[in-house]
């Protein structure tokens, strides 16, 4: 399964993938492609995956959709460690943008 990018933006996620890379191959691993990432643009990418694994990064909290792809995300996790975290980083977000 693709690794997952949510970043604020496309530079960022780009940036974070180049480092991701070169951190990979400095430790070894000589099979590597950009094709193992998957840049999350908008929520309607995840719709069928089933416990997706990714990373946030960069300013991914001040995503304008941010609410919809963690939502997108609550749905899709069966692994109770996973929900729990993407739960609390919605509960914040709700708690964040209430306030």
């Amino acid at each position: 399964m693709k690794k997952l990018v949510i970043a604020g933006s496309y530079e960022q996620a780009q940036l974070w993938i180049k480092n991701d890379l070169a951190k990979r191959s400095a430790a070894g691993e000589t099979t590597l492609s950009q094709s193992e990432y998957t840049i999350v643009h908008n929520q309607d990418q995840l719709r069928g995956m089933r416990d997706p694994n990714g990373i946030f990064v960069g300013t991914w909290r001040e995503r304008k959709d941010i609410f919809e792809i963690l939502n997108m995300l609550l749905v899709q996790m069966t692994d109770p460690v996973k929900h729990k975290i993407i739960q609390d980083l919605l509960v914040y977000h709700i708690i964040e943008t209430t306030e």
